[in-house]
């Protein structure tokens, strides 16, 4: 998932470091914006969710105000104990959400259900590529700056030095911002019905695999 501009121009005095534990609700803030019709009210699960995931976890700041946010994944980052930590903390994630502990959310078992078949289907429709970005976000009001392009890039070099040929991401349309990738040479592997999204917005939403090759 990403929320960037698609008119990037560059900014000065930027800033990375690792993701600390209280970056959390600042990213929710900054996801919630970003994504209103999205997230539906759950920010907080998305956040979560995809940090969960990562092995690189990156925050961009402005005057060290925090203003993005990029989690992903290498696969030379991740052993065998990495990978059950991963699914067991999925399993956590859906029992918060059925028990209701991410705010009301209606029809939750069919809500689970359907993002459980989206996983399998992201999965088996993803090639064999070594790096994933799994969530990019920039503050609504810093978009249009390079913000989101400058942490790409520091995410596919770390993934290139790590053995990875390839980066693939994942997003949706309508609704996030498919010109972001194409422009960075991203191109569409596959594509299919997002059921996740489908259900919640009340109207067909396709889902895209994206691949870029960084040999």
């Amino acid at each position: 998932m990403s929320a960037v501009s698609k008119d990037e121009r560059p900014l000065e005095s930027l800033s990375f470091r690792e993701y600390r534990r209280d970056d959390l609700q600042k990213c929710v803030q900054i996801t919630a914006n970003a994504w209103p019709e999205l997230t539906r009210g759950m920010p907080l699960l998305s956040v979560e969710w995809y940090q969960g995931s990562a092995t690189w976890k990156e925050v961009v700041c402005v005057s060290e105000e925090l203003v993005g946010v990029l989690f992903g994944r290498a696969d030379s980052d991740l052993p065998v104990l990495d990978r059950l930590r991963i699914t067991l903390a999925h399993v956590t994630m859906y029992l918060k959400l059925l028990f209701g502990l991410y705010g009301r959310v209606p029809h939750r078992l069919t809500v689970i259900r359907h993002a459980m078949s989206d996983d399998r289907r992201i999965a088996a429709n993803t090639p064999d590529v070594g790096g994933e970005i799994t969530f990019l976000v920039v503050d609504a009001s810093y978009r249009g700056k390079g913000i989101g392009k400058a942490m790409m890039s520091r995410f596919i070099d770390h993934a290139k030095k790590n053995g990875a040929k390839r980066v693939s991401v994942y997003t949706i349309d309508p609704g996030s911002n498919l010109g972001f990738y194409e422009k960075y040479g991203f191109r569409v592997h596959s594509s299919f019905r997002d059921g996740f999204m489908s259900f919640v917005r009340k109207e067909e939403v396709k889902g895209r695999i994206y691949v870029l090759d960084i040999e």
